[in-house]
C-alpha cells in the first residue's frame, strides 16, 4: 500500500469534513430575523394611544447569534415599491437593537390600511430592514407575489 495515497485521501477526506463545519459555522454566526405578520389585533388594556382600534403588529425577531440593529418596519402596499411605514410613535423607538433570541414589535392602525389601501389581513406583507440596509420579510418572493395579486 501506497503511503502518500493514504495521506492524500485522508487529507482531502478532512479538508472536506472541515470546510462543511465552517460553512455551518457561518451559516449559524450570521443575522438571521424572522418576521411575522398579524391583523386584527387588539389590546387588552385600552390605551389613551390606541384605544379600541384593531392594530397590525409586525413582530421581529432575532434568531442568530450576531446582533441585528433594526432601524424600521413597514407593510407592502398593493401598487409596485409602495411601502406603508410603519410611523407608531409607541413602538417605532428607532433604532432597536436585537440579540440572540430577542424580539420587537410594530403597530399600525388597521383601520387606516384598510380604507386608505385596500389591504385585507390575507393580503398583509411586512418587511424590517436593519441598519446594513438588508431587508427581511415575512414572505418569501412568490407568496408576496401571489398575496398582492401581482401574479395570478
Amino acid at each position: 500500500m501506497n503511503w502518500t495515497l493514504v495521506l492524500a485521501i485522508w487529507g482531502s477526506i478532512l479538508s472536506t469534513i472541515l470546510s462543511l463545519l465552517k460553512i455551518l459555522e457561518y451559516r449559524k454566526d450570521r443575522a438571521n430575523v424572522k418576521v411575522t405578520v398579524t391583523g386584527n389585533y387588539k389590546i387588552v388594556a385600552t390605551t389613551e394611544a390606541y384605544g379600541d382600534r384593531p392594530l397590525v403588529m409586525i413582530n421581529a425577531a432575532n434568531r442568530g447569534r450576531r446582533p441585528v440593529t433594526l432601524t424600521g418596519a413597514s407593510l407592502l402596499g398593493p401598487r409596485k415599491k409602495q411601502y406603508l411605514i410603519c410611523a407608531d410613535s409607541m413602538t417605532t423607538g428607532r433604532p432597536v437593537e436585537l440579540t440572540e433570541g430577542k424580539s420587537h414589535f410594530y403597530l399600525i392602525f388597521e383601520d387606516d390600511v384598510k380604507n386608505k389601501y385596500g389591504l385585507t389581513p390575507e393580503k398583509y406583507v411586512a418587511c424590517v430592514w436593519d441598519a446594513t440596509g438588508r431587508y427581511y420579510w415575512s414572505h418569501n418572493v412568490l407568496k408576496r407575489l401571489l398575496k398582492l395579486h401581482r401574479i395570478k
